[in-house]
């Protein structure tokens, strides 16, 4: 074989090497990586995301960055977000869509000592409670599907400090079930939670968004995301104990006992609208009754139809 022959297979195989390499894809995180998110932890630890030709690197939120914000500012970025959120960011003009869902409900709840006696919305009539900023047109919906007048529940903006529930300064706080509702009955409080999606607030949690960019440019890619982390969420089911060492030996300051209660947590959440096979999928009715609550608020910017807020053509 004479020297151009060598030089041109040399060139060939090059090309066909370059051609098979994992594509770089950044996903945002809302949180730390954390139990949290035990299906993509787990994927990602054991090649399947390479395997499909992704490099996923998992980024942490920084205090003073949005998850949105920087899935829409960069290149084959991919973020989870409440739906909430979601419907915010797209009402305010940020070019997202929701490509499908860790979980199909959210852990956003509201958290009451067992003595209090609050089981239903009506019970919190006449009580005090507690809720985050960013949870607070949640709770709006709850009641306002429960048939309460706000005016009649004290609701007051607060921390994330659980001091008040536990003294008695507030009936109910709001939390995640997945976290400060593992660490209570871990450390022995007898609690309720309340979670609002199974009273009236149609959400998802921990919804898989990228920018409208990335969805018209490379579909086949996020599709085999997708595929790859319902496989992952799948598997980490079965391995808690796995999820909660890979945390503890990555993430300062986490506990293991925590992280493995929060992947028992999380089970429910993810198969709540169709069972096992349904892992990682939207519904579209879920949307239809999340959009229409949005757009009934007064503080609402801009009206949205669903098609603005996700597609269910890469659901596995």
């Amino acid at each position: 074989m004479n020297a151009h022959r060598i030089l041109l297979c040399l060139m060939i195989l090059a090309g066909s090497l370059a051609a098979t390499e994992p594509v770089a894809v950044t996903f945002q995180l809302d949180w730390k990586p954390t139990a949290q998110f035990a299906g993509l932890l787990l994927a990602r630890e054991r090649g399947w995301y390479r395997e499909a030709g992704i490099d996923l690197s998992l980024r942490p939120i920084p205090k003073d960055e949005g998850v949105v914000s920087n899935v829409v500012a960069h290149a084959r970025w991919i973020g989870s977000v409440e739906s909430g959120v979601l419907l915010q960011s797209r009402a305010a003009g940020l070019p997202v869509k929701a490509i499908g869902t860790m979980l199909q409900g959210t852990p956003i709840c509201l958290i009451s000592l067992r003595s209090a006696g609050i089981r239903s919305p009506r019970d919190l009539v006449g009580k005090r409670i507690g809720v985050h900023a960013d949870g607070d047109e949640a709770v709006k919906y709850m009641l306002q599907r429960a048939g309460l007048d706000r005016r009649r529940v004290g609701v007051e903006v607060v921390g994330y400090d659980l001091t008040p529930l536990l003294d008695g300064r507030y009936a109910a706080v709001q939390g995640y079930s997945i976290d400060e509702g593992v660490a209570l009955r871990q450390a022995g409080h007898d609690i309720e939670i309340l979670h609002l999606h199974d009273h009236g607030y149609a959400a998802y949690g921990q919804v898989y968004i990228t920018s409208e960019a990335f969805l018209k440019s490379e579909a086949p890619l996020l599709r085999r995301f997708l595929e790859i982390s319902r496989r992952g969420w799948a598997a980490a089911v079965r391995e808690p104990d796995t999820i909660a060492g890979m945390v503890v030996s990555t993430v300062p300051g986490t506990d293991r006992a925590h992280q493995r209660g929060t992947v028992e947590a999380l089970i429910p959440m993810l198969t709540r609208e169709g069972g096992p096979g349904s892992i990682g999928r939207m519904r579209r009715k879920t949307w239809e009754r999340a959009v229409a609550d949005f757009n009934a608020l007064p503080s609402t910017p801009r009206r949205l139809r669903v098609s603005d807020i996700a597609t269910f053509d890469l659901q596995p």
